[in-house]
């Protein structure tokens, strides 16, 4: 992939500044069968505007009836050998998020700074309403979920929840996606297997194993 591969966002004022919203972000639609729509404000590659960045920065609505696949992410290079694995940054904003990371399961309240570093299997979705978090306040049932890749990048589904060392570890899963996509789970169950995520530590049941 090239710079000249991909559209700019938005639409370019007289000043050179850039500005993205709405329809003039790039809208993804990657599954057939999981209703996820990725805003993508910036595509990704070096674009013929000032960027402080190359790779995609978008935003994700989630609610707990959305819940991703398991997945790691790969460089989109054009030949299988030149892909590598590629670490994210997630922010959690405007509600609780569930991530699972490796195969534990983790509450994220409002405010997060997730770092997903290469080749660590993870998956998403919004922590079910009536949750209380350390604080007394109880869970809606959604978030905001913002990302960040340094490179542009995809899906790669997977369903073992090892750390991968180099693309040579991936074995592609090609089964149907709602068998490695995130369990549903009650209130019940996340307040007695999930670890939460507070200030610089982790409370709960599952804070021991996390």
């Amino acid at each position: 992939m090239t710079s000249t591969d991909i559209k700019p966002n938005g639409f370019l004022l007289p000043n050179g500044c850039r500005i993205t919203h709405g329809s003039g972000a790039t809208i993804k639609t990657p599954f057939s069968t999981i209703p996820l729509t990725m805003h993508e404000l910036y595509p990704g590659g070096t674009l013929p505007y000032p960027s402080t960045q190359r790779g995609q920065l978008g935003f994700i609505p989630f609610d707990h009836k959305l819940r991703l696949p398991r997945h790691v992410h790969v460089t989109m290079a054009e030949r299988d050998e030149d892909r590598r694995l590629l670490a994210e940054r997630i922010l959690v904003t405007g509600g609780v998020g569930l991530v699972e990371l490796n195969g534990r399961v983790y509450v994220i309240p409002h405010g997060t700074l997730v770092d997903i570093p290469e080749g660590v299997p993870h998956t998403w979705t919004a922590c079910p309403p009536g949750v209380a978090l350390p604080d007394g306040t109880e869970t809606t049932g959604r978030f905001l979920m913002v990302y960040d890749y340094a490179e542009p990048t995809s899906f790669f589904p997977i369903q073992g929840t090892t750390t991968l060392k180099s693309m040579a570890d991936y074995i592609r899963y090609d089964g149907p996606l709602e068998a490695i996509c995130f369990p549903e789970l009650t209130p019940e169950r996340v307040r007695d297997e999930a670890s939460f995520v507070w200030n610089d530590h982790l409370e709960g049941a599952g804070a021991d194993r996390g």
